[in-house]
């Protein structure tokens, strides 16, 4: 742990650590788009090749075909790639080989914002196994939402409010601000993966999706700061070994369910096919209001039109994805 410093003199009550992520397991989290083989991808040589549909030599072809009067055909353009795809792409991974017409999902390194979201929940979990005072409040929210019927994606939002919001004056303040993380360096290798969803001992779907070899390694700063005041001072809420104890405890938890782990001393599923139990405080919640879980899960598996529950879980090669062991630096 060290104090950050800003203009020659430290910032009193400022805390900072390194949190460092190493995949065990394919990671996959999401960008929202994909690539389709035979219109922008090929799959050549044990590759995915995403094509660059704005190379030079390709738009030269577009243009041709224009000059010559005829509607550019993007047929042609993936026809003309096929000759040499590497050189006509903007991304090539190590893939699985793909048929035609195969979607393949695009992934990203974990952001900022997926790791702050991993310590907001293991934090809120600590709080709640700690205090029965927030723990009611977290239930009651909740359990009001329910009785209005909100969106799914707002109801642990409701539970939140009631234990991290706060007011300050004439501000509201969530106390989960004084957490600011950051991006740091990373050593990554992204590959193509058929994802396999397991019910029991069957694979009922597959998918494509690019995801962080095992052995990636990403980093992240993690900065507690104190609330502001309007006199310029600051008040402390959250502590950097209390985050630290958090995720360990939650990690651990969550990890009991599971049917396999890595070795190493500390773990967590992220990402994509992670579950829903490493994303939200439900094991905590099915625990002390038993009712309340079944009223939740029986409300989301209405509104999603399937069954909500833990009956699935994803994996690569027999494998469940998404483990990341982590240290504190």
């Amino acid at each position: 742990m060290s104090r950050l410093s800003a203009a020659g003199g430290p910032l009193a009550g400022w805390e900072t650590a390194v949190l460092r992520l190493r995949a065990e397991t394919p990671v996959f989290v999401l960008s929202g788009r994909a690539a389709v083989v035979g219109l922008d991808a090929l799959w050549s040589g044990g590759r995915l090749h995403v094509l660059d549909l704005e190379h030079p030599a390709l738009l030269r072809l577009i243009e041709a075909q224009v000059r010559a009067g005829r509607a550019p055909s993007l047929a042609d353009v993936v026809a003309a790639a096929r000759a040499d795809p590497a050189r006509y792409s903007r991304l090539s991974l190590p893939s699985p080989q793909l048929p035609d017409k195969a979607e393949v999902k695009l992934g990203i390194p974990p952001p900022a914002s997926t790791v702050k979201g991993m310590l907001r929940t293991a934090y809120l979990h600590w709080v709640l196994k700690r205090d029965g005072e927030a723990r009611g409040r977290f239930l009651s929210a909740v359990a009001q939402a329910l009785e209005e019927r909100v969106h799914p994606k707002f109801l642990a939002a409701r539970g939140e409010a009631a234990v991290f919001k706060v007011v300050v004056g004439k501000r509201v303040w969530d106390v989960f601000n004084a957490v600011l993380v950051r991006e740091g360096p990373a050593g990554a290798r992204f590959e193509v993966y058929k994802i396999d969803v397991v019910k029991g001992s069957n694979v009922i779907a597959s998918a494509y999706a690019v995801g962080a070899s095992p052995g990636s390694a990403f980093e992240y700063r993690v900065v507690v700061r104190p609330r502001p005041r309007e006199d310029g001072g600051g008040d402390a809420v959250l502590a950097l070994d209390d985050l630290k104890k958090a995720l360990d405890d939650f990690a651990r938890e969550a990890g009991e369910r599971e049917g396999w782990r890595p070795r190493c001393p500390a773990a967590v599923r992220i990402g994509f096919g992670a579950g829903r139990r490493w994303k939200t405080v439900l094991n905590l919640v099915e625990r002390h209001d038993p009712a309340l879980y079944r009223r939740i899960q029986e409300y989301m598996t209405q509104r999603l039109k399937r069954f909500w529950g833990d009956v699935t879980k994803k994996t690569v090669e027999g494998m469940p994805v998404g483990w990341a062991c982590y240290e504190w630096l």
